[in-house]
């Protein structure tokens, strides 16, 4: 049995006891690890726990339909990658239609047939994993080059800094990178720091927090946009740093702080983008490929396509990369700030 396939655990939210049973027999039979969740609190709290590779539900679940229960878990736990499977008892075209059209993944219909399940899970995890590697490669290329500074964090714990980073702060490549709380100081707000801790422990997924402090420097202060990315690199934080003059509205992106007075008079100019395109680009900066864009969004693969079209012809971009390092570097509206 392949190693890789070993190692993926599937969470099966069933509350029927003989269903969960036959279930849970063949997965384990093919070296697949199970977790159980019979109500979609207790699956909320698998989710966060174990992060699950797969999701199977029952389609009646004690206190919610599947359906119900796929949009709770997308709004508050479920990142946009893992797959979300049905159990039905039978094929109801409407049924199936709707579930789609919410965003699950795939059915399986009873009586359940072990070679059936089997070889769909395979299928199923064989085009997962080939999104990651797509995924993984958009972002380092993204990260490489991207003129925003950017940090990627395991807690309070610098793993990498991009080339940026080292430019904006002004950085030694060769010394060892210091940690979160030798670079920003929020002793003198006690809720940025809390807002900081609970991005930092996975609480929240997405968030800002701004004018913080840096420390040993009263003169400028740092705007922080923390982004988990479990997606590419298990509970990792992404951190966008964003530099400016204290009580100045200028940001310095990929310019060294110290030269942050001499770009004050430089103008700039805001690039007119709808607000889906900058829900597009936003999303893109994440290194998300186009097919999940469109799930998040609820439109089709074409439609994004068109949209980053527009998006580096307005910006006189070769590609959608330049075109996220243009706005990144001029424009806060990508934030949605």
């Amino acid at each position: 049995m392949n190693h890789l396939q070993q190692e993926k655990l599937i969470l099966l939210n069933i509350s029927d006891d003989e269903l969960f049973r036959q279930f849970s027999n063949i997965l384990i039979t093919h070296n697949y690890r199970v977790q159980r969740a019979v109500t979609i609190q207790a699956a909320i709290q698998k989710v966060i726990e174990y992060s699950p590779d797969l999701i199977i539900c029952s389609h009646n679940l004690m206190d919610y339909t599947a359906y119900q229960a796929y949009n709770l878990l997308r709004k508050t736990t479920l990142n946009c990658i893992t797959p979300y499977v049905v159990i039905v008892e039978n094929y109801d075209s409407e049924e199936i239609l709707l579930g789609l059209e919410l965003g699950i993944d795939n059915f399986i219909f009873k009586p359940l047939i072990e070679k059936r399940i089997v070889t769909k899970l395979k299928l199923l995890f064989e085009k997962i994993d080939r999104l990651k590697a797509i995924e993984r490669s958009t972002f380092e290329k993204l990260f490489v080059t991207s003129p925003i500074g950017m940090l990627i964090c395991e807690t309070g714990r610098i793993e990498r800094a991009n080339p940026a980073f080292y430019q904006l702060m002004g950085f030694d490549k060769s010394l060892s990178l210091p940690g979160l709380k030798e670079i920003f100081d929020f002793r003198e707000s006690p809720e940025q720091k809390k807002q900081f801790c609970m991005c930092l422990k996975g609480l929240t997924h997405d968030c800002t927090v701004s004018n913080v402090q840096l420390k040993g420097d009263k003169e400028h202060v740092a705007n922080l946009y923390i982004s988990n990315i479990s997606n590419f690199v298990v509970y990792r934080l992404l951190i966008q740093i964003e530099v400016q003059l204290n009580n100045a509205d200028l940001p310095c992106y990929g310019k060294n702080r110290n030269v942050l007075a001499e770009t004050k008079k430089e103008q700039t100019t805001d690039f007119v983008l709808t607000s889906r395109e900058y829900d597009i680009l936003r999303i893109s900066g994440k290194g998300t490929p186009i097919k999940l864009i469109a799930s998040e969004l609820g439109i089709s693969q074409r439609t994004v396509e068109k949209h980053r079209s527009n998006i580096m012809r307005k910006t006189n971009s070769m590609n959608i990369i330049e075109a996220i390092g243009k706005v990144y570097g001029i424009n806060q509206k990508l934030y949605g700030t």
